[in-house]
């Protein structure tokens, strides 16, 4: 592994699998990119949440803001589970659009040069894969490298 991507959230599982990616990173020389994503739908509540409580606000909430908000929370994961570890990392915050979280995460892997994804799974069974599709699944199957998946 040269460079890896890990897609993160503030959770335990993504901190473990952060802490994971760290220790092969370090193992290995290789740089991570620490890709964290919010819908578009949830800025869209987020906006909406502000203009109840401070309408005031609103006017300076956006995408730079939810960017702000990513990389900073990012940042204080990667702090915590990398703090044993020594290895390089830049933080590539994204707003998606809820139907495209892997082509969010394929370009992002495209765009840094990354021969590596780590990411978290969650457990369905096959028939909810096929209703709803699998995060998972499409990264792997159309990803070139290797994908690593963490199941919560």
């Amino acid at each position: 592994m040269n460079k890896g991507l890990v897609v993160i959230e503030d959770s335990d599982h993504h901190r473990s699998l952060l802490e994971t990616a760290g220790e092969l990173a370090a193992g290995s020389g290789a740089e991570l990119v620490l890709l964290s994503m919010k819908s578009t739908d949830d800025v869209a509540a987020d906006r909406e949440a502000i203009a109840q409580v401070n309408p005031d606000r609103l006017g300076t909430f956006g995408t730079d803001t939810t960017e702000q908000q990513l990389r900073h929370t990012t940042h204080t994961v990667a702090r915590d589970a990398l703090a044993d570890t020594e290895v390089d990392y830049e933080v590539a915050p994204k707003i998606v659009d809820s139907k495209t979280e892997a082509t969010a995460i394929l370009d992002s892997a495209e765009e840094h040069g990354c021969d590596h994804i780590f990411m978290v799974g969650r457990k369905r069974s096959p028939t909810g894969k096929a209703l709803f599709g699998d995060l998972a699944q499409s990264v792997m199957l159309a990803f070139e490298g290797q994908v690593t998946v963490e199941l919560e």
